[in-house]
């Protein structure tokens, strides 16, 4: 059972991204729209998080046994799971401070590199972890 772990928690990544997808989405027709705002914060919180915890769960599977979020994204990056260890830690870093803080300017910000930057890298996430259910 171990050993699918990861494809376990991949399906559940990919329903977290395909919310994500639709909140990036909506954010776009809406940008003013506080309520899709949030939406799209706590989507990308979600999809962050089962991110890096099937990552960490992939890599177990391939032997590497890693725990805290910085440690598995230096290892995915290092065994060419992510293509951009920076962003991920600019994702992390970023997650860090929505779930602890709020004010408008940081949250407006946050959606900023969310839609600008972050999803390319999950999409790069998603089509790794794609490839190896093949």
């Amino acid at each position: 059972m171990q050993d699918i772990r990861w494809q376990q928690r991949f399906e559940n990544l990919q329903s977290a991204y395909r919310r994500l997808q639709q909140a990036v989405e909506a954010n776009r027709q809406a940008p003013d729209n506080q309520l899709f705002q949030m939406a799209l914060i706590k989507a990308f919180e979600m999809t962050f998080e089962l991110s890096w915890k099937t990552i960490k769960d992939y890599l177990k599977y391939n032997g590497l046994d890693v725990k805290m979020p910085r440690e598995i994204i230096k290892q995915a990056f290092a065994n060419d799971v992510i293509v951009d260890g920076q962003l991920w830690m600019d994702m992390l870093e970023d997650r860090n401070l929505m779930a602890h803080t709020y004010d408008e300017a940081r949250a407006l910000k946050a959606i900023e590199h969310i839609c600008q930057r972050y999803m390319t890298g999950l999409q790069q996430l998603h089509q790794y972890l794609l490839r190896r259910l093949e």
